[in-house]
């Protein structure tokens, strides 16, 4: 019969296994073809951990040394991955208010378009959300924003648009924005686009809930007021877009910008 001291010691394999299965999921758009940094740093911390529960004895063969200034590395770097992760949850859930509330601007956030001129799944979510929200408010209008990538046929700001009028929205109610490429840019050229017409800086952020930290942050650097019109993303690809947008939203606090 095992002891009480030996649980840890059984524990260990499903820990390691565990993290085994939750790095495979987060690999799992490889199978789609995507591949970024939001992938690669949990699926590296998720194998190094699996590691030292299988293995528990290789990380002492290190210089001591070596091992407190991993371990310290480690611990910072996922108390902030924490901290920004909070931040982003908080901005997601500070969302516009109730159809009684003053109608804000909505600002659709482009994404990309697939080159039969369809909207792809996370910016189809994107224009889902927006036109929810103008719907439920009849005097809203709505800044379709995003330029034209190298691989799309028609700007993101042009796919949003018609999009939207296909579902039943006055064109007149659309304000285009076609010259931004990050999110930074949307933007900078959606409060100045406001500006020039005289919209309501007052805004609704239509975009996925991870993007949402982000977007509200560079739109107060430009004078915006902003609430979310967030949404989930999906399934298969959703941790590692929240883990890539931890790494955006240190680069933007980094830079200032």
């Amino acid at each position: 019969m095992w002891r009480r001291t030996d649980a840890p010691k059984r524990r260990r394999p499903f820990l390691g296994a565990l993290c085994l299965l939750l790095a495979a999921y987060l690999l799992l758009p490889l199978v789609i073809g995507v591949l970024h940094i939001g992938m690669i740093w949990p699926t590296a911390l998720l194998l190094l951990a699996a590691s030292v529960c299988f293995w528990p004895r290789w990380p002492n063969r290190l210089p001591l040394w070596l091992q407190r200034i991993a371990a310290g590395i480690i611990a910072v770097g996922l108390s902030v991955a924490v901290i920004v992760l909070a931040l982003m949850i908080l901005a997601a859930a500070h969302r516009a208010g109730p159809s009684t509330d003053v109608p804000r601007t909505v600002i659709v956030l482009g994404c990309k378009v697939w080159p039969d001129n369809r909207p792809s799944l996370m910016l189809r979510d994107r224009i889902n959300a927006a036109y929810q929200y103008l719907d439920a408010h009849p005097d809203a209008v709505c800044v379709a924003s995003g330029g034209q990538g190298d691989d799309e046929h028609i700007t993101e700001a042009q796919c949003i648009r018609d999009t939207l009028v296909s579902m039943g929205i006055d064109p007149e109610r659309i304000y285009l924005e076609e010259s931004s490429s990050s999110t930074r840019q949307n933007l900078a050229n959606s409060a100045a686009l406001i500006a020039a017409n005289g919209l309501d800086p007052c805004v609704a952020i239509s975009t996925d809930n991870f993007h949402q930290y982000r977007a509200q942050y560079f739109a107060r650097m430009e004078g915006l007021d902003p609430l979310s019109i967030g949404n989930p993303s999906f399934w298969v690809v959703s941790p590692g877009y929240w883990a890539r947008e931890v790494v955006g939203v240190l680069a933007a606090w980094i830079r200032g910008y």
